[in-house]
């Protein structure tokens, strides 16, 4: 009886490599895969109802985690300046109301976006977006680009419907009910270069349709000019930080 149960023990353990090698013989074309994917970082994460991949997902939160950092940094500079002003006029710190509140106000700016860019799992994240948006129309071409925030909005029950260019959008917002319409700057709009005038041209059509939804212009990067040219076709805003894009749909 022992022999036999020693005999047993041989065979099993003789086997199991032999079952394993097996296995990776007959997957091995989809355990090639998965290494050549793991190498080049093709493996994807679904946030909401997008995926992307890890590279995707990695410039998202760098992105969000750098517009955090400068947020703080101007605000530790504006800190500086009022103590110094204070310091030299030798008055107590933060007495002057008004500049107490502002920096109060500036402040909470980072919040939503620290628990956004650290935790990417929407249900971590609170915001607290303004009662009067329920829906928003985000027009991007790349909408994955906006992961993060679609999805957080979403989660915090606020409808978000995307539209890839201008002329799917004014057909949305003709059949739907809109609080909001976000846009970003430069579209392909189906022609060989980009337009970056395609957010300011849809500002403009959306406000002729609509003297008080908010048009907020999501893009890149701002100069002085853009924003006198976003406030000539009606944008409520226009901003590159999505801190302070998630600080406009919440005032």
């Amino acid at each position: 009886m022992e022999g036999i149960s020693t005999l047993v023990t041989s065979i099993a353990t003789i086997l199991w490599p032999i079952i394993v090698i097996a296995i990776l013989f007959l997957f091995r074309k989809s355990v090639q895969g998965l290494i050549d994917s793991a190498r080049g970082r093709k493996f994807t994460v679904k946030i909401g109802e997008m995926e992307l991949s890890m590279d995707e997902l990695s410039k998202q939160q760098g992105d969000m985690i750098k517009d955090l950092q400068k947020r703080v940094n101007e605000l530790q500079r504006k800190i500086e300046m009022k103590s110094a002003m204070l310091e030299a006029t030798s008055m107590p710190k933060l007495e002057d109301e008004a500049g107490a509140e502002e920096l109060a106000e500036e402040s909470q700016e980072p919040e939503n976006l620290r628990e956004t860019a650290s935790k990417p799992n929407a249900e971590s994240v609170t915001l607290d977006i303004d009662d009067d948006i329920s829906d928003i129309l985000w027009v991007d071409d790349h909408p994955k680009n906006n992961a993060f925030l679609i999805d957080s909005l979403q989660y915090q029950g606020i409808s978000v419907s995307t539209a890839a260019n201008t002329e799917e959008a004014v057909e949305r917002f003709k059949r739907g009910a809109f609080d909001c319409v976000i846009s970003d700057s430069c579209r392909h709009e189906g022609k060989e270069m980009d337009n970056c005038q395609a957010g300011f041209e849809l500002s403009s059509i959306i406000r002729e349709m609509d003297e008080d939804v908010r048009i907020y212009i999501y893009t890149d990067e701002v100069d002085e000019k853009m924003r006198m040219k976003a406030q000539h076709v009606g944008a409520t805003a226009i901003t590159s930080s999505p801190s302070e894009l998630l600080k406009l749909l919440s005032d």
